[in-house]
This record gives C-alpha cells, structure tokens and sequence, in this order.
C-alpha cells in the first residue's frame, strides 16, 4: 500500500519494458496523508492499541465505505507495454487489490486468484485486455452499489464470486459496463440493502458480447420464496431476474405444514396484491420478507400468523349467541309444569360457561370460545290460542385462535340481543316465533410477526465483513376492533304427547339471520380493514325431547328431561377484507376469507327443573354440541315465575 502526500500518488507503476508482470500477495491500495475513516464501535479498545504501534495510519479494520473518497485516483498504472497483474494470496498474506487501474495500452490483463480479493471503485483499464477473476470481486465493497467501467473483458470462472449488492428502493444494483466481451460462470453472492420495492429485472454486466456460462446467483441465507436467475438479452446483457414460485404454490407444498383453507386464501391474495403493482407496491417489505424466509415450514407459519382468522369467526360467535337467546327465550314456552296455569310467565336465566372448540385436525388452526351469558324475558297469553313476549340478553365473549401451540390471537368483546316472542297454540300443537337481533363490539390483538431478513452493511480494509444488520420489519403485532349486526327470526313448530307422568315433544326448527361485521387494524404494515361483509344463514333443525314430572310433595314437583336434535345449514362464513396499505391497488384486490360450518350439528340436550309454590321454579340445564370439527357444552341455571 502507499499512504501520504496529498492522495494523487500510486501503489504500483509499471514503467516502459514490452512485457511486465506484477504479482500481488499484499493488501494493496492508495491514499493520501490524511484519511477519515470509521471503525466499529467493538473496535475501539484495539484501536487504542494500534494508535501506539509503528506503521500504517489506516488500520486494516477500518470500515471501507468510510474510506472511498480517500483512495488516490489509481492504485495501479501501466504505459505502453503489456502489463499483467496477478492477484493472489500466499500463506497468510491477503492477496486484496482496492483501487483504480490504468494500464494503458498493450495486451493487459488481470487475473484475481481463488481466495483473493479485488474491489472496483470506478474504473478497471486494460487497454481493451481480460479481467479474470477465480477469486471474490466487488465494486467499491459489499454494502455499497455502484457501477465500475471495464476497459476490456471480464471472464468470470467456477470459482469466482461477482458480489453483488441490491438496493430495490432505488430499484438499482451493481453493475459493470465492460468495452469487449463478458463471460460469467461460479456464483453472484445477492446483498440486499434495502426491501421497499419489489424484485424485478437488473442489468448486471453489458458488453460487446455476453455468455451466460452457468453464474449462479446466491443469497445470504437461504431464500425459499426466490428463485433468482441469469439470462443474456440482446446478446450484451447480464440480466438478474427472479422466477419465484407463488404464495399459493409455496402454502400448498406438504413441507409448508399447513392445511388450513384460510391460509391459502392469504396465499391467492397475497399473489393478487404482488401482481397488482410492480416495483412500487406499498406491501412490498412484507412480500419481500416473507420469499426471504429459509423454507416452507416457517413461510407457511407465517403466512398463517398474517391470515386474520378472527375477522370471519366473528359470525360464528353471535350466530351461537343467537342460539343460546333462543334457547333461553323458550323457558316459558315449552310444556307447562302446571296444569292450570294462568299464562302468564317471566324469567331470568344465566350461562356462565359455554365452551366452544373447534379443531380440523393438523395443520388446520383452532377455535377456543367462552361465552356468557344472562337474559331476561317474559310472556303472557293474549287469547285462547296466543302469547306473546320479548326477551333481552348480553353476551360476553372470550375466544382465541391458536395454531400448532402457538396463539394467533385473542379477541374479547360484548353483544346485546333482544327478540319479540310469540306462540301460538291449538290442542297439542303449537308454533314459537321469535323476530330480533342485536348488535355487539370487540377488540383484540394478533400476531403478526415475519422473522427479519439481514443484510451486510459492509467490510473492512482487509476485506472482513461488518456483523449482518436487520432489515425493518412489519411490526409483530396488530389491535383490532369490530362491529357486528345480526337481525332475524326463527320458528318452531311441533306437538305434545302426554303419557302420564311423561311426555314427548317432536319439534322441527327453522331459522333464518343477516348478519354483518367491520373492523380494523393498525400497529403494523400488515393491519387489515373489513369494511363490513353481510352473511345470510338458515337452518333446519328437526329434534325431539322426552320428559316426566316427579311429585317429590304436595306442592313440589321435579322435572327431568332429554333432548336431541340435528341441525342442517350453510356449510361456510365469508368476509372480505384488505391491507389497509393495499387498498388503492390496481384492480382492488382483497382478500376472501372463509371458515367452515360444520352441517351437520348435533345437538344434545338435558336438564332437571324443580317446581314449588307460587309457580316458582328453578332449573340446571346442559346443551351441547357437536359436529365433524366442532364441539360445544353449556350449563344454565335460571328463575321462572308462571302466574
């Protein structure tokens, strides 16, 4: 190296001879009297040291980007002979060319050994010669893109590395401009500085000619959303392109460990938000994030963290909602523990624990919900053959969302619901009416994180990498709020046969709701918004309860029944909804995203009621259900009062 005056001096001249050789084994550059340079802060202690120690004023460990505008004009300059240089190491020695290179005119050329290193800075003249490299070659050092002009060819063979730094936010990377022929076999290490635009097609080498000798491109870890290629176009150009698998594909692959229909819907969307907008995407640090990830398995765990289960399972918690009001509302409705009574009756009921799991087996997300609830409600006879009332109740909620032991999210929130009732009887038949709905509110928080993609800021002097630094990421995590709706009626027709102290009651229920939910998100660049999405649901649910009534005195009595049932409806849920960062796409894509309704639902049944004076009476009861995925158990208690 040469260090000192005011910077125009060189490192190696070769002056006049037909043919000069010159073989570097040394860390060679130049430089001026009065560098500024930066060292890691990790560093600092050493460089105490080496301030007291003879030689060079720039350690070897200083950071290279620091030192660019220091470097003299050229490190290396021939005349009118044919100059080579060979670059290489021996022993411990560096075998590290920094610098310009003139060599005037003549046949030159440069080889850069296996193990060695050179680095461009803006200009390599070889009089119209042959760089060859077999060793690891940049421009101006990793973590840096710039563009170096060749005076001559570039050969690169099986060993050697074309480090190349990609910056997508300014869409540019480095790139040689070369006057003769290029040839590129070996590898092209990929550095990625910077995620915010998406991945499109870079010229990387332009010459009179170009050969595509099987140059492999290459990342820092392994990438498994990327499939990064050469090709030459025009016959002069280098071109670094990606021919990535899609979201969708990647899910499906079994190494993904996902099965979960909700997951591939992100997967579709996510393909439709890429192809929507190319290099400007405002989702492009998440698509980008999410192709850096090291396989399958960790691309489909996180694309299942991203899915925002939640948003759709909403219409499933008030549609139970809705079941649990209705079966409440009937307290009064159902056979009478009187045989005279006056019609007219009012109750309070409670469930204060009505657990809900819903499992598709693996790969598949779950479904753990909590309800409870309280109601109030009254009814009294109107005519011979009529009654009529109404009922209001609240419903707290509790429900988490979990994937192979990991929880997704975890939502809380309250809903009120409030029917008219009406039932008409005649003999042995009767039919329940119920018309309402409700409205409720929730809020929750789910995970979002996308483990982080690294990149290396830069090296040393000598040629040593900076420790890898993390891209910016997503956020790790989403608060969301919703709003819901429901309106809709139900009717339950059947008849009741006494046989004594027994009875049987053959019913068929038929059920019919609009429902609706909104929401958003915020907290990170994967926040959705659901604008609001609409389901119609109907159902059919033909059951049967048998029953008898036990005198345990004068004035008391205690009931005891079982029931079941079967309960057919629509087979799924469906909300549509966007990033709230993708929303002004072309094309407007969204996502559609579904949750399963297990049809048939069975449902089961049982309850003992005890009976005084004053048409007091006081009951526990059980419902559950179950389907193929599905399972539900409730106890409730309540307080009737017939008068």
């Amino acid at each position: 190296y040469t260090i000192g005056g005011a910077g125009t001096g060189v490192a190696a001249m070769l002056v006049g001879g037909a043919n000069n050789a010159l073989t570097n084994h040394s860390l060679l550059y130049a430089m001026g009297a009065t560098p500024t340079f930066e060292i890691q802060a990790a560093d600092i202690q050493a460089f105490q040291t080496f301030l007291l120690a003879p030689g060079p004023v720039v350690p070897t460990n200083a950071i290279l980007e620091s030192l660019l505008d220091d470097f003299s004009p050229l490190a290396i300059t021939g005349t009118s002979g044919d100059d080579h240089v060979d670059n290489s190491p021996l022993g411990d020695t560096l075998g590290r060319v920094i610098g310009n290179i003139d060599l005037g005119g003549g046949n030159n050329s440069f080889h850069n050994f296996a193990d060695a290193s050179m680095v461009g800075l803006k200009t390599i003249d070889l009089g119209g010669g042959l760089f060859t490299n077999d060793g690891l070659y940049t421009n101006q050092g990793i973590g840096v893109v710039a563009k170096v002009d060749v005076g001559g060819g570039f050969k690169q063979n099986l060993s050697g590395d074309f480090v190349t730094d990609v910056d997508l936010n300014n869409q540019i990377t480095d790139a040689l401009a070369l006057t003769a022929a290029g040839d590129f076999n070996g590898e092209a290490p990929l550095n990625f500085l910077s995620i915010d635009k998406l991945f499109t097609e870079y010229v990387v080498a332009n010459g009179s000619g170009m050969t595509d000798s099987g140059i492999a491109a290459k990342t820092l870890h392994p990438a498994v959303g990327f499939n990064f290629q050469f090709r030459v176009d025009g016959g002069t150009d280098l071109v670094l392109y990606a021919d990535n698998p899609t979201f969708l594909e990647l899910a499906q692959d079994p190494g993904s460990g996902t099965t979960d229909p909700g997951v591939f819907q992100m997967a579709q969307y996510l393909d439709d938000v890429e192809a929507a907008s190319t290099p400007d995407n405002p989702m492009a640090r998440l698509i980008n994030m999410l192709r850096f990830l090291p396989n399958e398995e960790e691309l489909g765990a996180a694309l299942t963290r991203l899915t925002p289960h939640y948003a759709v399972h909403t219409f499933d918690m008030i549609n139970r909602e809705a079941d649990m009001m209705l079966e409440a509302a009937r307290e009064c409705t159902g056979v009478p523990a009187y045989k005279n009574p006056d019609g007219r009756c009012v109750w309070a009921t409670i469930s204060p624990q009505a657990e809900y799991g819903r499992d598709a087996g693996a790969g598949t997300t779950s479904r753990d919900d909590v309800l409870k609830t309280m109601s109030l409600g009254g009814i009294g006879e109107i005519g011979q053959n009529w009654s009529l009332g109404a009922t209001i109740g609240r419903t707290e909620f509790d429900s988490k969302i979990g994937f192979d032991g990991d929880l997704l999210s975890e939502t809380t929130g309250e809903a009120w619901q409030a029917y008219a009732l009406a039932k008409y009887t005649n003999k042995n038949y009767f039919v329940d009416f119920a018309l309402g709905g409700g409205t409720g509110s929730f809020k929750g928080e789910r995970d979002t994180h996308i483990d982080p993609a690294f990149y290396i800021p830069g090296e040393t002097l000598a040629g040593d990498y900076l420790d890898e630094v993390m891209l910016p990421g997503i956020g790790s995590s989403v608060t969301y709020t919703q709003k819901t709706a429901m309106f809709g009626g139900s009717a339950r027709l059947g008849f009741t046969r006494e046989m004594g102290a027994f009875y049987l009651q053959p019913t068929v229920q038929f059920d019919a709701r609009w429902l609706r939910v909104s929401g958003t998100e915020e907290g990170s660049v994967a926040a959705f918004n659901f604008d609001g999405s609409a389901n119609t649901y109907y159902s059919a649910t033909p059951a049967i309860e048998i029953g008898t009534d036990i005198a345990l005195s004068d004035i008391a009595s205690l009931r005891v029944y079982g029931k079941a049932g079967a309960e057919f409806s629509n087979k799924e849920w469906e909300i549509e909804g966007r990033f709230a960062a993708a929303e002004n796409l072309p094309g407007n894509p969204a996502l559609h995203l579904t949750e399963a309704v297990d049809s048939p639902l069975y449902r089961v049944g049982a309850g003992l009621e005890l009976n005084g004076v004053n048409g007091v009476g006081m009951s526990v009861r059980y419902n559950g259900a179950f389907g193929e995925t599905v399972k539900q158990n409730a106890i409730s208690a309540s307080l009737k009062v017939s008068f």
